[in-house]
């Protein structure tokens, strides 16, 4: 039997900061009611020549400069977003291309589960890699261009986003030790809370849908703050419990960067410090399935991350759907 570890990790946010102050000269509000309410001080968005797949080429190149790997050793790429460069084809096949390993044939898809779509793409990799000895790295990428599909006229959406995309490798080993245990969900019921109401099958994009701006994203944003705090706690804990462990016993928590307070209220559930979490909310605004990867990036360069440490990602969103995830680094 295999297992696997994180071999590699990188991320990249584009250089183009928009800060509280320059977004209250767009929409109603201000730097004092954003930063009270959320924690975010600024945010990172792509400029008019980037798209997602740019982004996420670039955290995937750090990651395989940080694991010593070449593109040639990847075996496969999986890339967690749900702000796609287009519709079809999938990112992570731009990005195969971008890489130079397109004559590789290697399998190469997405996966849209919003804001958790990156534990859910961690998921998939790990079981691929133990099926199959033949595969040895998998390139699992977060990477979302938010700016794209804000309404910017919207202040109780547009204050929260920034673009930004993350990236690890996941790597097969003889320990069977090493796995990452996952504990996934989703309630359907909750759909309506978080979404792009036009652009699919539904609702094809015509003249209508873009005076209405139904292809812009929304959020009911005290719903989905019901959902996160009532629910990720408890899903943390049933994870953790499968495994003999409480809270106490991890030294590292890496949330879903929607919200700091929201971060705050999750860990205080879990009777934890904020000691025991990294955040990037504050300077990033939350990037979507980008956001644990990207916090992820930032512990391990924060010396948070050594040999042995119990870490957990959490990430809540879209769907209305979760993913925590427990490992040691």
């Amino acid at each position: 039997m295999m297992g696997v570890y994180i071999s590699g990790i990188g991320a990249y946010v584009p250089e183009q900061t928009v800060t509280n102050h320059e977004l209250s000269q767009r929409v109603e509000t201000t730097h004092q009611w954003i930063s009270e309410k959320t924690g975010i001080l600024e945010r990172r968005i792509c400029t008019e020549d980037i798209a997602t797949s740019d982004l996420a080429l670039e955290a995937a190149r750090r990651c395989l400069d940080n694991a010593g790997r070449q593109a040639d050793d990847i075996d496969m790429i999986i890339v967690a977003t749900s702000s796609p460069d287009q519709i079809q084809p999938a990112v992570a096949c731009l990005v195969q291309e971008k890489l130079g390993i397109a004559c590789k044939f290697i399998p190469a898809f997405d996966i849209n589960s919003v804001c958790a779509g990156f534990v859910y793409a961690l998921n998939v990799a790990q079981s691929m890699l133990v099926a199959d000895p033949q595969l040895k790295h998998i390139l699992v990428i977060g990477a979302e261009v938010y700016s794209r599909i804000l309404n910017w006229e919207d202040r109780r959406t547009c204050v929260f986003f920034g673009d930004g995309a993350g990236a690890v490798l996941l790597s097969a080993t003889s320990s069977e030790s090493r796995r990452i245990h996952f504990k996934l969900g989703s309630d359907g019921r909750g759909s309506r809370f978080i979404g792009v109401p036009a652009g699919g099958t539904r609702l094809p994009v015509d003249e209508m849908i873009l005076d209405q701006r139904l292809n812009k994203f929304y959020m009911d944003g005290p719903k989905v703050w019901e959902f996160a705090v009532g629910t990720i706690p408890g899903v943390i804990k049933d994870l953790l419990a499968q495994h003999a462990m409480t809270p106490d016993d991890v030294d590292l928590f890496i949330l879903h960067q929607a919200n700091l307070r929201m971060i705050e209220t999750i860990m205080a559930e879990l009777g934890q410090p904020m000691e025991k979490t990294v955040t990037t909310v504050q300077t990033y605004g939350n990037t979507a399935a980008a956001s644990i990867p990207v916090t992820l990036d930032r512990a391990f360069y924060e010396g948070k991350l050594s040999p042995g440490t119990k870490t957990v990602l959490a990430g809540f969103g879209g769907g209305l759907s979760w993913g925590a995830a427990l490992l040691e680094w």
